[in-house]
């Protein structure tokens, strides 16, 4: 019979992969994997050096030996499991479980590498004044409305000082493609905003509720306050909050609208929009998220019949994985893997032929170069072309 682990152990063990620490006995168990696949499969030392590099970005000064209950922790199982989780999980190697023989693929012809996005965005101020707030040094950057505006170590904080008089103004900050920024508005709520996102909020919110427009995806940890209700607009849905925290994918380019719930609870009520940017409440009924829960929206193209459904999140992990540094392609299809990619390197993404839409596994870390995203993504049998600032899949 063969040995099976919990899933708990399966964590444990993804975590001491993962660590700097173990890249050496990561590497081995690479190693022996690829050792045991078909010939077209294999790939040089040159090309797995840079592929765990990529994997494992480590740096030499965080380097620690491992310790003897780690090295018994791994000998449980041995190097069979270990390299099947590996794999999996730590995103070394990615593979489609049903890929055909497809033959050798081709190195990816490349005269420019793209490098990994990184913190910055623009930041527009209720009188249209744009700032470009990864160009700013830390320190107060503008004051509006009895909120002072500070910049530190890539994050905005409005630090509100209790005169709610005055006109209520709007910023917006927007995350242009190759970007992300997080920011804590005046309420004390943190937003995260992945690449190609945006917020409008006001400088101070007044009133009975707390309402803020979005788009693209963001990551949100709402401040509590019970009689003061936050409220997140979309052009397809409202979310109304209490106090959680919840991430919501509402990029114009995908063809649903997902909201995962992580703690608390949240109301998800579909709206549709007219020609003429006017929201009204959609026909079908609110739905209340409880943790671990995920509302999926589906656009309609006639602006009628919107399809509201609930399913159980089976990995919060990777819902939240862009936001703790990771691109989690298990089960994402080569469109949604390019669309990431689009996002993120600043690239655009065209199809020469009718690619096979593959399914993925792994993880790879985001502060790794394009061209070794692109041969992890090459023993897949997809083959790629990156011209200037677009990647050619065909």
């Amino acid at each position: 019979m063969r040995k099976q682990i919990t899933q708990e152990e399966e964590s444990e063990l993804i975590d001491l992969l993962a660590d700097p620490a173990c890249q050496e006995l990561s590497r081995k168990l690479l190693d022996s994997f690829i050792e045991s696949q078909e010939e077209n499969q294999r790939i040089g030392a040159d090309e797995s050096d840079a592929l765990l590099k990529a994997v494992f970005q480590a740096d030499k000064a965080d380097l620690i030996q491992p310790s003897l209950p780690r090295i018994h922790f791994l000998r449980r199982w041995g190097w069979a499991a270990a390299s099947v989780i590996l794999l999996l999980s730590v995103g070394a190697y990615l593979w489609n479980s049903h890929k055909k023989n497809t033959g050798p693929a081709t190195v990816a012809a490349i005269n420019v590498d793209m490098a990994p996005g990184k913190d910055g965005a623009i930041l527009t101020l209720a009188d249209g004044q744009q700032l470009l707030l990864d160009s700013l040094k830390n320190g107060l950057i503008a004051s509006q409305s009895g909120s002072k505006l500070i910049l530190k170590d890539g994050q905005l904080t409005y630090d509100f000082n209790g005169n709610t008089s005055g006109e209520i103004v709007y910023n917006t900050m927007s995350t242009p493609k190759g970007r992300q920024f997080h920011v804590t508005l005046p309420d004390g709520t943190v937003v995260y905003l992945n690449a190609a996102s945006s917020i409008t909020y006001p400088t101070v919110f007044n009133g009975n509720e707390r309402r803020v427009k979005v788009s693209g995806e963001l990551y949100f940890e709402v401040a509590p306050k019970s009689k003061q209700p936050f409220i997140v607009e979309t052009d397809n849905q409202q979310v109304d909050v209490l106090g959680t925290s919840f991430n919501i994918n509402c990029y114009a380019d995908e063809k649903t609208v997902q909201t995962t719930l992580l703690t608390g609870a949240v109301k998800v009520t579909p709206r549709l929009s007219s020609k003429q940017g006017i929201t009204r409440e959609g026909k079908a009924e609110s739905k209340v998220l409880t943790p671990g829960q995920t509302a999926i929206l589906n656009k309609p193209n006639d602006q009628a019949g919107y399809a509201l459904t609930i399913t159980d999140t089976q990995n919060p992990d990777k819902i939240t994985a862009w936001k703790n540094g990771l691109f989690n392609f298990d089960d994402a299809d080569l469109y949604s893997v390019m669309r990431q990619l689009e996002r993120w390197y600043n690239i655009e993404v065209r199809y020469t032929g009718k690619p096979d839409n593959i399914i993925f596994k792994g993880k790879i870390h985001r502060n790794t170069n394009l061209s070794n995203v692109l041969k992890l993504l090459e023993m897949m049998g997809i083959n790629f072309e990156l011209k200037d600032n677009t990647l050619y899949v065909r």
